[in-house]
């Protein structure tokens, strides 16, 4: 009956009564009525294009057959739907299609999506140290491994310090968390309430153990906008003066000696570069500063 004979033919067959076989089947209708459709656990049916009902018995045997070929095998259900449409010429739709393929075992669990801290950068008045930093990451090249590092930089916006970098070989957030405990470390910070962190949407800062970090030591941690390197201005104009003045002409026999380098130079522009912008002091120089009226009126608006 399920495979579309007719139902008198059956019952003459069988020899029985229509009135027993429709009492029959409306008790056993009103039975899954009653255990509702996922727990009757009775098969049902569709029709295919010339109203034939065909059992999901064998519905399931297609659906085994499509996805056991070689490039159907990781189908999802909306395009088992499409094929048993063409193919095996059914009236069926996409969401019985979905609820068979779980049945069978074949619906992957989706994957939540991992919750992501975005914050975008906003105007901000300095006028202190320890308020605004940012954080970058460079490229440099390696020449005696042919390997490329990653240098993570963090400058504060006020005084105008490298206050901490890291260079690594893989540009992931461990290494950037490092160069950040670096940073509160060389600062003294233990409280780091107000003070503001940005970033661009580079992979290491927008990597989920990063922003946990950053909400667990209690920072703000905001990212510019994307193709807006504007917004991280001091950091991008350091990694430039770093360019120009260290790197160029350099080959790195290996990372040590890059790093030996680096080192020799954010100690000249911590401790002997002047800045025009801080009364053309070193950076060192105004972070220790005490009782200046300039620092006292210099603010920065960014």
């Amino acid at each position: 009956m399920s495979s579309g004979a007719p139902v008198t033919s059956i019952l003459r067959i069988l020899g029985l009564k229509k009135s027993t076989y429709y009492r029959r089947k409306k008790l056993a209708d009103e039975k899954v009525k009653s255990l509702g459709r996922a727990e009757g656990n009775i098969p049902g049916f569709s029709y295919n294009v010339v109203n034939f009902k065909i059992n999901d018995l064998i519905i399931q045997k297609y659906i085994s057959e499509i996805k056991s070929t070689e490039f159907c095998t990781f189908y999802g259900y909306k395009k088992v739907t499409a094929v048993l449409k063409r193919k095996y010429l059914l009236k069926i739709n996409k969401k019985k299609v979905y609820r068979l393929m779980s049945v069978m075992g074949m619906i992957r669990d989706k994957k939540q999506p991992v919750r992501q801290y975005k914050r975008i950068c906003k105007n901000h008045t300095v006028t202190n140290s320890n308020q605004l930093w940012e954080m970058d990451t460079k490229y440099i090249y390696i020449a005696g491994t042919r390997q490329v590092a990653y240098l993570a930089s963090i400058i504060d916006v006020f005084d105008r310090s490298i206050l901490a970098y890291k260079l690594s070989l893989s540009p992931n957030a461990e290494s950037a968390q490092e160069a950040l405990i670096m940073a509160f470390y060389n600062r003294g910070l233990k409280d780091k309430e107000g003070l503001t962190l940005r970033t661009d949407n580079g992979s290491q800062f927008v990597a989920h153990t990063f922003e946990k970090f950053c909400i667990k030591e209690k920072i703000t941690h905001e990212r510019i906008p994307v193709k807006s390197p504007n917004y991280n201005a001091h950091i991008e104009s350091y990694h430039r003066y770093l360019q120009d003045e260290c790197l160029t002409g350099k080959l790195f026999n290996s990372l040590e000696e890059a790093e030996d380098v680096i080192d020799n130079f954010v100690y000249g522009y911590n401790k002997v570069r002047i800045h025009s912008s801080i009364d053309y002091r070193t950076p060192y120089g105004f972070y220790n500063l005490k009782d200046s009226n300039f620092k006292s009126k210099l603010v920065i608006r960014i």
